[in-house]
Parts: structure tokens; sequence; C-alpha cells
């Protein structure tokens, strides 16, 4: 497999020119669960230690004030709090002109798109237009802390302040005239824009066969139904059924065994979580649900659904017959693109955008005032080739609305692509689960140093690209976020074999903490 590779750009454009005042740092040590993303994003300021706690300076200076504040957004708990923290807006700036800019999302891409346009300098009007009527909140939360019953409401909510904005929440966008620049929304209301930010996510998946109107079969992708699984988690007589054994599902059965409910998972795939780790990690991630009590159903599908009075009775290919108090729908996403019908745009699994975020037209071309971010928009992540992916990560939209928001100020012609490190965690029964870079792309998986007996392990996926030479596309943590962080900057690169084994390893084992990890070779059973 060849790769066509640019020259070298930086993943995210740097605010230099602007002088941040200094924010008073701290970390709020109930919520922080030592990912280690604050030390990627401000490794002057944080510091992961070999005694398994967080250290940090409370008065950072100037010069780490920008990293302070990513690192601020990008904390998977939002456990770090800045006072003084407002910064300042860069010299006034305008869209070539243009008044109004509409970004259609008030999620993490949309919120962070908005922000990012006030610190750039952008004086016009800021529409944020959102179906949800409550405002920005952490969406990760909803399947961890937020149903495990750790997390209420208000803990969900995230600071919009900076975006400085006009918002229509509870407002769905129903269509867009390219030409016009007009959007649609309910009642033919026009809403006329001068520069569009698309950050509309995904809707939750759901099955074609299953029940449509049954109150006992739920999905999971807003607060709203993350309210309503947490009140029937609290009512549920009898099993809860989670369909589904990705990283959704997988949440959702840890939230449930927390609460002490009997579970089962159904997936056709397996093992767990195969699509993005990959069978061996899966199977790692399977024996911890069978430790912790989850009966898990995979290589099946439910080929029959019938209402009891008390519950639901599935049945699955094979068979096997589940009751069930409650199911839960954990499908993934499907693109929320509808409002895009009849625009020709390119909506193939997303919005299809070139490298720097911009909305390819339909001639082909990147649309000038027009860009798209997180979960809904497909571009080429020139670090690891031209394909166009969707990247569905809290970290990723939070980078990607920001890196559209600087491309929709610049234009297609001066806008510099986004080249990412892709990064997402997850807690599976107490376990933490963490990676850099996008491991499903690699054709290999390899231990590079840990032990995956004791849960505490690292491993490398990687693919060929040529006879002699492979490319990391991502590694894997398990219970080692310090240990991860030697591999973020490397993530992408294109190592011959004789490097890959000589640098890698030394690479992770740089402080001594563990000691040299071994060959790269060393496979994971």
């Amino acid at each position: 497999m060849s790769i066509t590779r640019p020259a070298p750009t930086p993943s995210r454009p740097t605010l230099s020119a602007i002088d941040a005042p200094p924010p008073a740092v701290s970390v709020d040590n109930n919520r922080c669960h030592l990912y280690g993303i604050c030390v990627q994003e401000a490794p002057s300021v944080f510091r992961l230690t070999t005694r398994g706690t967080l250290d940090y300076v409370a008065d950072p200076s100037a010069h780490s004030a920008d990293q302070v504040r990513q690192a601020a957004r990008c904390c998977p708990m939002q456990a770090i709090s800045l006072r003084h923290a407002t910064p300042p807006r860069g010299p006034r700036r305008r869209v070539r002109g243009r008044e109004r800019i509409v970004v259609v999302g008030t999620g993490p891409a949309g919120l962070s798109a908005a922000m990012r346009l006030r610190r750039r300098g952008f004086d016009g009007e800021l529409v944020l237009v959102g179906d949800e009527r409550l405002g920005p909140y952490n969406r990760p939360a909803l399947s961890k802390q937020y149903l495990a019953g750790a997390w209420g409401a208000d803990d969900l909510r995230l600071d919009a302040s900076e975006a400085d904005a006009a918002w229509r929440l509870g407002t769905r966008v129903t269509g867009l005239d390219p030409g016009r620049r007009v959007l649609t929304l309910p009642g033919a209301e026009q809403l006329p824009f001068d520069g569009l930010v698309m950050a509309t996510g995904v809707d939750a998946r759901r099955m074609d066969r299953a029940p449509l109107h049954s109150d006992r079969i739920l999905t999971l992708r807003s607060f709203d139904d993350a309210r309503a699984i947490r009140s029937a988690f609290a009512e549920a007589d009898g099993r809860i059924v989670i369909v589904g054994g990705g990283f959704v599902g997988c949440e959702l059965a840890c939230a449930a065994r927390s609460r002490a409910m009997d579970v089962t998972i159904v997936a056709q795939g397996a093992p767990l979580l195969h699509r993005t780790l990959g069978s061996r990690l899966g199977r790692i991630v399977g024996r911890l649900h069978r430790q912790a009590g989850v009966d898990l159903r995979l290589g099946t599908r439910i080929v029959e659904w019938r209402e009891t009075g008390k519950g639901l009775r599935l049945r699955l290919a094979g068979g096997d017959v589940l009751d069930a108090g409650l199911v839960v729908l954990g499908l993934g996403g499907v693109p929320r693109v509808d409002w895009l019908a009849g625009t020709g745009l390119d909506t193939t699994d997303g919005v299809l955008c070139d490298a720097s975020c911009h909305v390819i037209g339909p001639l082909g071309a990147p649309m000038p005032g027009c860009v798209a971010a997180g979960d809904v928009a497909r571009w080429p992540n020139w670090r690891f080739d031209a394909v166009p992916r969707r990247v569905e990560h809290w970290i990723n939209a939070v980078e990607m609305g920001q890196a559209a928001a600087d491309a929709l100020l610049a234009g297609p012609a001066a806008a510099t692509p986004f080249t990412p490190v892709p990064r997402f965690w997850s807690e599976q029964h107490g376990i933490r689960l963490q990676a850099v870079g996008s491991p499903a792309l690699g054709s290999r998986v390899s231990l590079v140093e840990g032990s995956p007996k004791e849960l505490r392990f690292l491993a490398a996926f990687t693919r060929p690209v040529s006879a002699d030479a492979l490319q990391l596309t991502g590694v894997v943590g398990f219970d080692s976020s310090e240990r991860l962080l030697a591999y973020h900057h490397l993530v992408g690169r294109v190592w011959s074999l004789r490097e890959l084994a000589e640098h890698l390893p030394s690479a992770a084992a740089a402080d001594g903490a563990y000691g040299r990890a071994g060959a790269i070779t060393a496979e994971i059973r």
C-alpha cells in the first residue's frame, strides 16, 4: 500500500500573535481520572508522576496560557478550572467583509468553532443553531459518569460565555441553499449567512426490525436520551439488554453493572470493540466484561421482538431467548445530513471536506465561506493518507472546530490542512483504556511494553507502506496513561523495519520507569 503524503504541516494553528493573560489553574481531584490529556497539551504545566498522581503549576507563565486553555477544553473529565481565563480577542476581522457567521450544531465542535472565531477577532454577528434545548454539555460523560449516577445534569454543562453568540436552541435546521447562502428553519423561516460552520454531529443508529414505539427500547445520543435511560435503569424490572459491541454499548454495560444490574450485550460482531481495537485487544475487553458479570452474546443478532406486558422477549439467531425489562441500542451514529438533501453536496457517510475542513461543493471544489467540523465531517487527515474519513471523538471535535474556524477566516487558498493525532479514551470496569492515533488503520498489533495479563500495557498498531517500511497508525494503552505520552508525536511516522525495532521501544522507556520493553515484534496473545 502506498501513501501520498504532502509536506508536513502543523496539526493545529497557534495563536502566537495574541498576548494571552496567564490563567490560574486548579484541578478537581474528584473528577480527574489521570488520562494525561492535559500533559499532552501543556507539558510545561502538567505532569503525570510514576506515583500515579498529577502535578501541575497553579500559576503558569503567560507563555503557556494558550496551551493551558487547550488542556482545559480537551480534558475528558472537565476537571481543570481556570481563573481570570477569558482571553483577549485578536485584531478585528471579518470573513472578507461578511457580517454573519452561522454555526449549525451546538455540540463540542460547534462551540469550539464559535469560541475560536471570537478568539481570532471576528466581531460580526455569530449565531449558533441547535436542535437540543440544552446548551453545550459534556456528551461523552453521558454513557459514563451520568448513567452511572456519579454526575448530575449540572456537572455536564460547558462554559459557552466566550462565544458571545445568539443562540437558537431547540431549532432544527431543515434545509440549505448554498448558492443563495440561506438556511431554512422550521416554519419556513429563512436565515441568511455569510459564513457557515456545519457541526450537526450524528443521530443514534436504530434497528430496522426493532419496535418503533416501545418505551422499553431506548437509544443514547442526547442528554434527553440519557435522562430517559437513567430513569429506566431505576425502574427496570429484569435484565438490561444492550445491543451493540462498540464503545457506546460497552460503556452502557459498565454503567448498568456499576448499579448492580443484570446485563447482557448482544452484538453481531465479535469480539467487543473489534472494529476499533482489533480482535486481540477486543478479546481482552471481553474478558473484563465477563469477569464483571456481563453476559456476552456475540456473533449473533436479534431476529424477533415481542412485548410480554412485563417486558420484552428477544429471540436470537440460533434460537436462544432473552427476557428483558429494558433494551438500549448502542449501535453508533449516523451523520446528521438530512438537512443537506438537494444541495448537491457529497454526504456519503458525512459531509465531504478537503484537508482544511472546507466543504467540497457540487462542482468538486472547496466552497469559500463553508466549513464542517466534528462527527459529521469527512476529511483526509494527511498525517495518515489522502482518504477522507470521519472521526467520532470528543477531542477531535474540539480541535476540528478550531481548525474549521481558522479555515473559514483564511479562505480555501490560505487555509492549512488539519492533521491531528486523534485521541480517545474509555473506562471498562475500572480499567482506563486510551489511544493515540487511529488504531483501526493498522493491520498488525504488537506489544511494546507491559503485560496484558496484568492489564497494564501498551500495544502499537502498524501497517506496511512499502516492502521495508511501516507506518505507526496508533498506540493503545490499558492503565498506562503516563507511558502513552511518549508515543503521541510518533503517530503517523513511517519507519524502516530496523528503525521500528530500535527506536519505538527506547522512546517508550525513555524515563526508565519500566525498563526496556523488548522488541516491538512481541505479539499480543
